[in-house]
């Protein structure tokens, strides 16, 4: 039989059961709270411009006596080092006559940065070539000293090229192939910078010399079926001759200084 001792014991212990709970339940509450507010209430800050994480880089650039690495994008520049990282705006650069060597120069309230992008092999500390050889030369506003950066770089293809593109019309006319034979065609791939596909007769492949709003298709090698037609010389030689491109409406279209426009259509 229980006695009155016995249920005051059993009471207490209860008792202690659920208080433990509820100041278990009360710091899980208090500690969700709090992570919640550390969440919320300060985002993170960042000098980082909003389009810099929107726009893709169309070119990229890295060295290392010291570290750096520099990014280009429509809408900003970033150079990289170990003690700091600068954006700046955009600008326009300007390019020698006699050379393809381009010179970006930014000027702003707490920067100069002056960057020169000469095309000639160049190789880095790891022995791979690159194109583009690229000195930087940056300061401080209040500093009188610049700080010299040598490296080197490459362009990164338009990543909206990087798909299968068939043709569609040539000078303006409509593309028409005898029965059996398929549409000329161009698989693009941005990573390794080539291309390869069909003339309709004869397969292609070639490599890619890419800037913004300039694209050019360089060391094209087919195989050497006959091929009846003027077609596939035509497709040959205005490919060859492309020096601007734009796209839109799911629509390549390549040109050159004559007026000679090539129109693809992206195929899923």
């Amino acid at each position: 039989m229980c006695t009155p001792r016995y249920f005051l014991v059993l009471f207490w212990m209860l008792s202690a059961c659920y208080g433990c709970m509820e100041a278990k339940k009360s710091k899980d509450h208090e500690m969700a709270e709090k992570a919640i507010v550390s969440q919320t209430s300060e985002p993170v800050r960042s000098n980082r411009p909003a389009q810099m994480t929107e726009n893709n880089p169309y070119f990229h650039a890295t060295g290392s006596t010291p570290q750096w690495s520099l990014n280009i994008s429509q809408t900003g520049i970033e150079l990289t080092t170990k003690q700091d990282t600068i954006y700046t705006p955009h600008v326009q650069p300007d390019r020698a006559m006699d050379a393809n060597v381009k010179r970006y120069r930014v000027i702003t309230e707490s920067t100069e940065l002056i960057i020169e992008i000469n095309q000639s092999a160049f190789s880095s500390d790891s022995d791979k070539m690159y194109p583009y050889k690229v000195t930087i030369r940056y300061r401080a506003t209040e500093n009188p000293d610049f700080t010299n950066f040598e490296g080197c770089g490459s362009y990164i293809l338009d990543y909206r090229l990087h798909d299968i593109w068939v043709l569609e019309s040539l000078n303006g006319k409509g593309i028409a192939v005898p029965e059996g034979r398929e549409l000329p065609h161009m698989e693009i791939n941005r990573e390794s910078n080539e291309f390869l596909g069909t003339t309709s007769c004869n397969q292609m492949r070639g490599k890619l010399f890419f800037e913004p709003e300039l694209l050019r298709f360089t060391d094209v090698i087919t195989t050497r079926k006959m091929c009846p037609g003027p077609l596939e010389a035509e497709f040959l030689k205005a490919l060859q001759s492309t020096i601007h491109y734009t796209l839109g409406e799911n629509r390549l279209r390549l040109s050159n200084p004559n007026g000679v426009e090539m129109v693809f259509k992206k195929v899923d």
